[in-house]
């Protein structure tokens, strides 16, 4: 996040103050990090200066108190982007007066030299408050889902029924090089305001919760898991296979491994699902995850193959899972 400071490319929001100083930043950071900055936020969308950037939809424009520090307003962007400052002692009172007016709790517990209360959240790094549906939207650009299925939309004025996410370049190029590289490259796509992902929407908006929070969403292996019909379990454990395909185009670091061991955990407390998931992620070559389902099921090998139930794989999976039965079965031998 510490590069997004310097990243002038995607600014879109001007922060104006005494004696003519601005700095620039990143209103969909800033709206998830620390809203109180934007509390008074004029839009500048057609102002001259943007004429010679089209990609640009919008810029905003805040205009700071009179009483507010230059030096303690960037530490506080610092912290908002970064999560982390050092505070020289010249501007402790500065920095810990701005913290508190802008409710950044922890910032100011910290300047106060003050322990953390009992019970309170631990601070972690989260930008998923910027997808929540504000008065002023910082949306940028639009990631669509590959499906069939309509969606209502309630964000202003969009027009799209297909299942979608209004979001931000800034925080999709932090969180990803394909994209990254994709809007700097100055090629037609780079200007789209709509991107199609080749996901289904239940993948899409697992790697969404991805790219603005950096955790990978997984559903608890509880009852409600095991209660669960064969289809709601199959659609659920299907996104991470995209997922995992998707992770190795787009260079998602982290995502293949994440999706396997959500994989994993889920068809071990359930396997319900397990042969027509089998089937779904050898399609996508995805091995690793054909892997860990047939260690779910191996074990009902004999019951799937009279049932007819391994008709639907093709001959190397259904080899895969008879080797994976034998060695289970040489396996419990010994252990009895």
């Amino acid at each position: 996040m510490r590069s997004a400071l310097c990243d002038d490319g995607l600014v879109d929001l001007e922060l104006s103050l005494a004696g003519g100083e601005s700095l620039n930043a990143h209103a969909a950071i800033l709206s998830a990090r620390c809203p109180k900055l934007l509390s008074s936020t004029k839009s500048l969308a057609g102002d001259k200066r943007l004429t010679d950037k089209p990609a640009r939809r919008s810029l905003y424009h805040v205009r700071m108190s009179d009483r507010v520090d230059s030096h303690a307003l960037k530490k506080i962007l610092e912290y908002a982007y970064t999560g982390f400052i050092t505070v020289d002692g010249a501007i402790v009172k500065p920095v810990k007066t701005l913290a508190k007016y802008c409710n950044l709790k922890s910032l100011h517990w910290m300047l106060q030299k003050e322990l953390p209360r009992w019970n309170s959240e631990c601070p972690k790094y989260d930008l998923t408050a910027a997808l929540e549906p504000t008065d002023v939207s910082f949306s940028d650009i639009i990631l669509e889902a590959q499906s069939n299925e309509e969606m209502e939309c309630h964000h202003f004025s969009c027009q799209l029924s297909t299942p979608h996410v209004h979001s931000h370049k800034i925080i999709l190029s932090i969180s990803c090089d394909y994209l990254r590289a994709l809007f700097q490259s100055g090629m037609h796509e780079s200007f789209a305001e709509v991107i199609k992902v080749p996901l289904g929407w239940e993948a899409l908006d697992k790697l969404v919760h991805w790219f603005y929070s950096g955790e990978l969403p997984r559903i608890p292996v509880d009852c409600r898991w095991k209660n669960m019909s064969t289809q709601e379990q199959l659609s659920h454990v299907r996104s991470y296979a995209e997922l995992s395909s998707l992770a190795e185009f787009w260079f998602l670091e982290g995502v293949k491994e994440e999706s396997l061991e959500a994989v994993t955990v889920c068809l071990n407390s359930s396997n319900k699902a397990s042969v027509e998931f089998v089937s779904f992620a050898a399609n996508l070559g995805q091995w690793e995850l054909v892997e860990a389902a047939i260690s779910s099921v191996a074990h009902l090998y004999p019951k799937l193959r009279n049932s007819g139930q391994l008709e639907q794989l093709d001959e190397d999976v259904h080899n895969m899972l008879r080797t994976e039965y034998v060695r289970y079965s040489q396996h419990s031998g010994r252990s009895n």
